[in-house]
């Protein structure tokens, strides 16, 4: 006699088939989901960043490489000094109805590099997050390079702003106290090595070096995740 349907047996084990198989790779799903996201916010920032110091250059006739120590704490939408935080405030859409400024809100956890010594941060209108540190100055960033650029500065970026998990991206296979740069560090990790999968971490954080009017990738992560 032919048979009609599925038994209650069936669709269980069917069920639960689907079931396993989707614990296992529901996980992977969203991880390679919150990397994609991550690193097409980061490369928005490079340009985004670029675009600032260039028309900020055009404008006011000078750049990251300028740029002056800030001393005190602004007040908001302050451009009254020739510094980083002047350039941001101005160029890019910055959400000042959120703490923006000077040790005062959520700063990234696990704390970053200490070489960067971040202690003021700007929240964008995209979500997104720019640490740094107040006492940058451009002519402290070495000599011209073979580009003609000077060697820079690293800001950090984070793409979901204060959300999680704050974590800076590495090419060396840890999710905390990681150092990936090009700032002095025995720890530092090649870019071939964000090849391999089980070194590559790449989270919601990453670092941005400016350079003259110019944003670039700093770092193994930063530059495989741009390339990528």
């Amino acid at each position: 006699m032919k048979k009609n349907g599925f038994t209650l047996a069936e669709v269980l084990i069917t069920l639960a088939i689907i079931g396993v198989v989707a614990t296992m790779t529901l996980p992977a799903l969203i991880s390679n989901t919150n990397e994609q996201q991550a690193r097409t916010g980061f490369k928005k920032a490079i340009n985004t960043l670029t675009e600032a110091g260039q028309m900020n250059m055009a404008v006011d006739n000078w750049a990251y490489d300028n740029v002056v120590a800030l001393a005190g704490a602004p007040a908001a939408n302050s451009v009254d000094t020739q510094s980083l935080y002047a350039i941001l405030a101005k160029r890019l859409n910055v959400d000042f109805q959120k703490t923006t400024g000077f040790g005062t809100g959520p700063v990234p956890v696990p704390a970053p590099l200490a070489a960067i010594g971040v202690d003021t941060y700007f929240y964008l209108r995209d979500g997104s997050a720019i640490y740094f540190p107040r006492g940058t100055v451009g002519a402290t960033t070495g000599t011209l390079q073979a580009d003609g650029l000077p060697l820079g500065y690293d800001i950090i970026y984070d793409t979901n702003g204060s959300k999680g998990p704050n974590i800076l991206s590495n090419c060396l296979g840890t999710v905390a106290g990681a150092r990936d740069s090009v700032a002095n560090s025995a720890a530092d990790a090649a870019q071939s090595d964000c090849n391999d999968k089980a070194k590559r971490v790449i989270k919601d954080q990453f670092l941005i070096r400016l350079r003259g009017a110019q944003a670039v990738p700093s770092g193994a992560a930063s530059k495989w995740a741009f390339a990528n």
